[in-house]
């Protein structure tokens, strides 16, 4: 599917994945993967809207569906992920945005790391 086929919602969600793509490799998915959290991060958008542009991309085997535990839930939830498909049109997506804004590409950081411990370490030593 080409980019210029994608609604803005679908481009959204998926510039969305792609900023939360790094907290995926953990145990634990972040917050904002679930559907609850993408709902509460779209608020502005119709859920009718939304709903159908996650179920779209899920057709179209851009984004898949797991379930898996979520940092701050004591049970698993569904978590939405890119697929390779769907995370090379996030970046041509990501790239456009930028181009229209007059910006050089500059790619996303992983979303906010404070708190969490350095990576290959075991945080601080009042964690152990």
């Amino acid at each position: 599917m080409p980019r210029e086929e994608l609604s803005r919602i679908e481009r959204l969600l998926l510039v969305h994945l792609l900023d939360h793509r790094g907290n995926q490799v953990r145990f634990e998915a972040d917050q904002w993967t679930t559907e609850f959290g993408i709902a509460r991060k779209f608020a502005t958008e119709d859920p009718a809207d939304l709903k159908n542009a996650m179920r779209a991309l899920e057709m179209s085997r851009m984004i898949y569906r797991r379930t898996q535990y979520v940092v701050g839930y004591s049970e698993p939830k569904h978590v939405l992920s890119l697929t390779a498909t769907g995370h090379r049109m996030a970046l041509e997506v990501q790239r456009a945005v930028g181009a229209t804004e007059g910006e050089e590409f500059v790619p996303l950081e992983p979303a906010d790391t404070a708190g969490a411990p350095p990576p290959g370490g075991r945080g601080s030593p009042a964690d152990r």
